[in-house]
């Protein structure tokens, strides 16, 4: 068993905003669902200034099987597994951070555009705004 700690959303695309949907599941049902417009990102040479949103922390401090869904514009969606996360590396608590990046207009290297969920053992961090007030005690 597990507390998510954060949820929040990154944009990394200079060329559009986007809207992005985060939706929380504990044990298998839905805890958490909101929807956050996300203005597009600011480009600078050699990268870009994210702008982002954050969940607030309605699902509590709980801990329970939680996985993390995020969809952009209603059309692409993705989940991760909190809870396997956690079992993984033996951790009570778990951050995690969505972005959507677009390497067709920011990167030499890459072409292409991804949505992912990163998850990390954070929830001490005071680097996350907004982050749940039961993570602070």
């Amino acid at each position: 068993m597990v507390q998510l700690g954060w949820f929040g959303v990154h944009n990394a695309d200079p060329e559009s905003g986007h809207t992005f949907t985060l939706i929380v599941e504990r044990d298998g049902k839905v805890v958490h669902e909101s929807s956050h417009e996300v203005d597009a990102a600011e480009y600078f040479d050699p990268g870009v200034a994210l702008n982002g949103a954050v969940a607030e922390c309605t699902w509590g401090e709980t801990a329970g099987d939680y996985s993390v869904r995020v969809r952009r514009d209603g059309e692409e969606e993705i989940e991760e597994s909190v809870g396997a996360f956690a079992a993984e590396r033996g951790a009570k608590c778990v951050v995690a951070d969505a972005e959507y990046e677009n390497y067709n207009a920011t990167s030499g290297f890459l072409d292409g555009k991804r949505l992912s969920i990163l998850l990390r053992e954070a929830c001490d961090n005071d680097g996350y705004v907004r982050r749940c007030s039961f993570t602070q005690e």
